[in-house]
């Protein structure tokens, strides 16, 4: 993981409608963001037409690099209070997207955000946040401390202990709005960080990211309950869930990017949620 994800945060692209085409222009694709785009497109609908939008061109070699794609109908999860049939259909979105590339096939997408990875992220991040202010609240203090704490300890190396990873074809960035509800069922949008990954990792971002939690206001144990997931998948995702959830705390810390998109309170929030988790 880089510190440009999840991709809410940060403008990556713009996306201009034509018709029953939408044309996405990237601004930055120095991670090949384009090529990931382009490949997840494809697919994802090869594999689970319908899911997402249909590939029909890709100026890859432009720059900046641009795709067409067939516009997709709905809203965000992220704008709205989800409801418990939206919750059943992002679960059912999660689990087609994550079964339907076959294993051979999966096993030549490009590898994505690891635990290491986000270890590595978390400490950057917290040595480059200032201390919360000394009238901020006693439980976002011990958020931070404990944030310390969490990305000092061997919890990459106890995750991966926990069974098998499960190799499934995943978005790799938890944002909700990349969820859109038509009224009936969830479409997915935005493949520039997908690839490979461990279904356990996958759902824990989807899970704890911001715009699940605060904005959709899912609880996290609704939508892991209604996920096919095996013991030990539901374990694994159990122990990567904090370093997502400090990723946000930093991220909500008044010096972090996140801060001023979020309504008074969120950090507290976020910081309660964490230490629950810790």
């Amino acid at each position: 993981m880089t510190e440009n994800q999840p991709a809410d945060v940060f403008t990556t692209h713009g996306v201009s409608l034509d018709g029953a085409r939408a044309v996405k222009t990237f601004r930055s694709w120095d991670r090949g963001e384009h090529l990931r785009e382009w490949r997840g497109l494809n697919l994802l609908h090869r594999y689970a037409p319908g899911l997402g939008p249909e590939p029909i061109s890709g100026e890859l070699d432009r720059e900046p690099p641009r795709i067409v794609m067939s516009r997709v109908p709905g809203k965000p999860l992220a704008t709205q209070r989800a409801t418990s049939q939206q919750v059943d259909a992002l679960a059912a979105a999660l689990d087609r997207m994550h079964r339907c590339v076959p294993p051979d096939i999966l096993a030549t997408a490009e590898p994505q955000d690891t635990p290491a990875d986000m270890a590595q992220l978390l400490r950057k991040m917290r040595a480059t946040r200032a201390r919360p202010s000394d009238d901020a609240s006693d439980a976002v203090h011990a958020a931070f401390d404990a944030v310390a704490a969490f990305i000092d300890s061997d919890w990459p190396t106890r995750a991966a202990l926990i069974g098998e990873p499960s190799p499934v074809f995943g978005l790799c960035d938890g944002n909700l709005a990349n969820y859109l509800w038509d009224g009936h069922e969830i479409r997915i949008i935005d493949f520039e960080s997908a690839g490979r990954n461990d279904r356990a990792y996958d759902v824990a971002d989807v899970v704890e990211h911001i715009s699940t939690r605060l904005g959709a206001a899912i609880a996290p144990e609704d939508l892991i309950g209604r996920l096919r997931l095996r013991p030990d998948e539901h374990e694994r995702a159990r122990a990567y869930r904090p370093a997502f959830a400090a990723f946000w705390f930093l991220m909500l810390l008044p010096d972090g990017p996140a801060h001023r998109r979020n309504p008074p309170g969120s950090l507290e929030d976020q910081a309660a949620h964490l230490q629950s988790l810790l």
